[in-house]
């Protein structure tokens, strides 16, 4: 060819990594032992698929696909290799972030459990720009770039992908794919060069009436997601002429482990309930609005964020007063004071319809068969192509699994060592997010509300 109350008792006791281990010294009043080497393995893995479905005629209802496709169109188009930047520019990153937390706005419903993938829909969308024209591509470059051109947007995504690339623990996956319906459609040329040359693209095409064509989608989509995410498929409808599919998978251990778990309450919003509590000792978030805590992930290029409301606001209430800069600004906040930290274990996935979402975001055109100009794209003598249908699944799970061969460090820190600054609690709903830690960008962004 993708807490929190650790208790004053408990704060003598934590896992740290070395890196934390030097800055903290010169902080605590008592020297610390040696650590011991235990083996705990945490594994926290997160995956998201999101589907564009570009049609003709009515708009899409759910689709079904299959596994293996051997018509790669890319084979006649070769990558040209772009000079790029060793990262995304300032203007794309606060474009991202205020597309990153818009998205995250329309999808949390209150009172549920939400997550949505900001980065993975805007790679999908920015393959669908390409083949777009007139107003329509307008609304593309505003909606992902606040209004920067679509060149500049393909070489910053292109440069944000570079980020990922050479993982350096763990697992992470980003791919790209579009697929097309083999009879009465021309796709073009440019089109597929330009998703081949910026975003890695291979493209697809299909006898969409077989429905071994089904298959073959939802298998790239099982495979480039290791099997977290089986289908975005249900049924290829006579109208579908084409797919863009991106796929995002990160599976990373935490830097630092946790050493075990106990019972403790949330407060849900259907009632308290009995969790089993993380503790550990992070770097602390801090704004006017709220506090949280930073966790590193093997890969340092990967980090975990939760955010908890100051007293007295709701978390839906955070979110919606929430911006693209607020965001960018609490995460760079986390780089000298450290909380004892207690978080929840917690697992869910979400399905979403993105196009009302898209559609208030102001990405209108692509939406309607009469105002839609994918020209671009290609042509279909059946009618105008427009976008009918954009799908988001994603999972997050965050968790302790038990002894496995390895070394994982354990401190076990002498008494009378001094208190951390904070002591953060989530024992009630609050916002999570995995970002990037080169452009603080969420690849995720989500609630848990009940865990």
């Amino acid at each position: 060819m993708s807490n929190q109350e650790k208790y004053r008792e408990e704060c003598g006791r934590i896992q740290a990594s070395s890196k934390w281990k030097s800055e903290t010294a010169a902080r605590m009043r008592q020297p610390h032992r040696q650590p011991r080497t235990l083996k705990w393995v945490l594994p926290g893995a997160l995956a998201a698929v999101l589907v564009c479905a570009l049609m003709i005629g009515p708009l899409l209802k759910s689709a079904t696909v299959p596994a293996g496709a051997t018509e790669n169109l890319m084979e006649d188009i070769r990558p040209q290799k772009q000079e790029l930047s060793k990262s995304p520019g300032a203007d794309f990153i606060a474009a991202q972030a205020d597309f990153s937390v818009g998205l995250f706005q329309k999808t949390a419903m209150p009172g549920k459990n939400a997550l949505v993938s900001p980065l993975s829909a805007a790679l999908a969308l920015g393959m669908t720009a390409n083949g777009a024209g007139g107003e329509t591509l307008s609304q593309f470059e505003s909606l992902l770039g606040n209004g920067m051109s679509l060149s500049e947007l393909n070489r910053n995504f292109a440069a944000e992908q570079q980020v990922f690339k050479a993982v350096t623990g763990g697992k992470f996956l980003l791919a790209n794919s579009i697929w097309y319906r083999n009879k009465n459609l021309t796709v073009q040329k440019p089109f597929l060069q330009n998703n081949a040359d910026f975003f890695g693209a291979d493209a697809f095409r299909l006898d969409f009436a077989n429905p071994s064509s089904a298959e073959k989608i939802n298998s790239w989509v099982s495979k480039n997601t290791e099997g977290n995410i089986k289908k975005i498929v249900e049924k290829i409808n006579p109208d579908d002429m084409m797919f863009l599919l991106n796929a995002l998978y990160l599976e990373q251990d935490w830097e630092s482990a946790y050493n075990g778990s106990g019972s403790s309450t949330f407060h849900a919003p259907g009632g308290d309930k009995t969790v089993q509590m993380m503790h550990s000792m992070e770097l602390y978030l801090n704004d006017d609005k709220a506090e949280g805590m930073l966790k590193p992930l093997k890969d340092p290029r990967f980090a975990f964020a939760a955010i908890l409301p100051k007293d007295g606001t709701a978390v839906g209430d955070y979110v919606q007063n929430l911006t693209g800069e607020k965001f960018l600004s609490l995460m760079r906040s986390g780089k000298k004071e450290f909380a004892s930290a207690s978080l929840p274990k917690f697992k869910f996935d979400c399905t979403m319809d993105l196009n009302s979402t898209l559609k208030s975001l102001g990405l209108s055109d692509a939406f309607n068969a009469e105002k839609a100009d994918f020209s671009a794209m290609g042509s279909s003598p059946e009618g105008n192509l427009f976008l009918s249908g954009v799908t988001q699944k994603a999972f997050i799970q965050a968790d302790e699994k038990g002894l496995k061969a390895g070394a994982v460090t354990a401190v076990d820190m002498a008494a009378g060592s001094s208190l951390p600054d904070h002591i953060l609690t989530f024992d009630r709903p609050f916002v999570i997010a995995v970002i990037n830690t080169d452009t603080n960008l969420p690849l995720f962004l989500g609630v848990v509300s009940d865990p």
